[in-house]
């Protein structure tokens, strides 16, 4: 069959761009349209992705969703100016066959509307091409309504226990996608990304207040790489109990001090701080005073990647997105980048940070493949991809007793950071007093604050890899709003001289 040939799915149902041969003829129709004169690069993204989403409370009110979208994106470079534009493949709004060739040659007047504004020389790069696909053990989208309301529905039970607990919600979450690219270099790629997740919080209330406990995580729960089988092994039911239990007991628990004190932070919330004070601060768009909208820019000034301390020597941040089992996971970024395990901060010294090929050549360097989009409608923008403190040695309880006398915190209540990603204070769900090394009474109310480069040089020593702990998270970033999907990780951490009670 003929590129012009080539017709666009037209249905709304799931699969329309498993087919490799027909994903290759829609792109290659699009790069045929991008050859005018001026084209230094350019390249086509199509992706077909489905979501999943149902949430149940304690009045047992369902509320499913499910999405369905498939598009191409074609991004030119042409005088030295970018060119994007997207258009969808089903749907009411999609032209049909003439999809690529719209696209693409939209993209080409865009890249021309902007001539002369800015030039942009990208680095040669050698293509990369081939398939590859999340191991899976039970797909999520094959397990039966029945099952999948029944997990919920004992969960919920579980939770509201205690007479304190005052509302529960429960939620499951499944996406799965196929994404396609292909570029003028000869780069060809076909990745099958699938991700499952769930979420659980209880909230009690009396005259004192209202508490949450969480369970996986409380930012959004927690969403791997990987099937229903990642699910049923959370244990959802049995965990509920003691989420239920802890959020009650919280009530009557005594309020955290105010003042300076050694910390062992909670994997769940190393993650948060991890993405907030690292991971947003290091990407290079934001580095180079692109990022302003939403979120801001960064403390890190181009001229320190290379020899800017971060923190202490216990302190080595890595980017890895061959991180099996994990939402930042993949073969190649969204602009065909192969994935590479990459040191960002090492003992304490920035070395690496993540960039898109375009942040990377500006900067003089290569890029890190942290490019990505929310879809085929965006252009990629350098986010996380796995972004982890690297663990260090023994148990947790070795770190309580090293801490010997100070606090064991963990689970994200609240949080603040300015638009430098430099000053910043965060709320934990839980606390509990150590003396001597073991861990006492739980406490409420437990923050803590500080200023980047401060708290990481305050690192004083990180678990072993036997605490280490990952947590699949989205992330807002750009104008339009983009959503970012992304994995962090930690084992527990002690943070000498760090001051708490920061808010009420």
């Amino acid at each position: 069959m003929s590129a012009a040939a080539a017709s666009p799915p037209t249905a709304h149902g799931w699969g329309d761009l498993a087919d490799d041969p027909h994903a290759t003829r829609l792109m290659e129709e699009a790069l045929a349209a991008t050859e005018v004169a001026g084209l230094t690069f350019a390249d086509v993204r199509l992706v077909e992705a489905e979501e999943l989403r149902l949430y149940t409370a304690r009045s047992g009110e369902l509320d499913e969703r499910s999405e369905h979208n498939a598009g191409i994106g074609v991004r030119v470079l042409v005088d030295g100016a970018w060119g994007f534009a997207a258009v969808p493949l089903t749907g009411p709004g999609s032209p049909g066959a003439r999809a690529p060739r719209l696209a693409a040659e939209q993209a080409v007047r865009s890249a021309r509307a902007g001539s002369g504004l800015a030039r942009t020389e990208l680095p040669p790069r050698a293509p990369s091409s081939g398939r590859w696909e999340v191991p899976v053990g039970l797909d999520p989208f094959a397990v039966r309504d029945e099952e999948r309301h029944q997990l919920l529905q004992e969960a919920v039970h579980a939770a509201s226990a205690p007479r304190a607990v005052r509302s529960v919600t429960a939620g499951l979450n499944a996406k799965r996608q196929h994404k396609h690219y292909a570029d003028s270099e000869g780069s060809r790629q076909h990745q099958h990304l699938v991700e499952s997740g769930a979420v659980l919080q209880a909230t009690a209330a009396d005259a004192s207040g209202v508490q949450r406990r969480s369970y996986p995580n409380s930012f959004h729960g927690n969403t791997a790489a990987g099937g229903w089988e990642y699910v049923t092994g959370l244990s959802l039911p049995s965990e509920a109990a003691r989420v239920g239990e802890e959020a009650a007991q919280l009530l009557t628990a005594p309020h955290a001090p105010a003042g300076t004190a050694s910390v062992v932070i909670g994997p769940a919330q190393m993650a948060l701080q991890i993405h907030e004070s690292v991971g947003h601060a290091i990407e290079l768009d934001r580095i180079l005073g692109d990022e302003t909208n939403f979120a801001g820019t960064s403390w890190v000034q181009p001229a320190d990647i290379g020899s800017l301390r971060y923190g202490s020597p216990a302190v080595t941040i890595v980017a890895d997105p061959t991180l099996p089992g994990t939402r930042g996971t993949f073969a190649w970024d969204d602009e065909g980048t192969p994935a590479v395990r990459r040191t960002l901060v090492d003992e304490g010294v920035l070395r690496e940070v993540l960039s898109s090929r375009e942040s990377a050549a500006r900067h003089g360097r290569q890029t890190s493949g942290a490019a990505r989009s929310d879809g085929w409608a965006y252009l990629p923008v350098p986010f996380a991809t796995n972004v982890y403190l690297e663990p260090g040695t023994g148990s947790l309880p070795e770190l309580l007793d090293r801490m010997g006398d100070g606090y064991y915190v963990d689970d994200n209540r609240s949080w603040s950071i300015d638009d430098r990603r430099l000053a910043f204070q965060f709320g934990t769900e839980v606390a509990w007093e150590v003396r001597r090394g073991r861990r006492g009474r739980l406490l409420r109310g437990f923050s803590y604050g500080g200023l980047t480069p401060q708290f990481w040089g305050s690192v004083e020593a990180v678990a072993g890899p036997e605490e280490f702990r990952s947590f699949g998270m989205p992330c807002g970033k750009g104008e339009p709003k983009q959503w970012g999907f992304l994995g962090h990780g930690a084992a527990p951490t002690l943070v000498r001289s760090v001051r708490i009670g920061v808010m009420g």
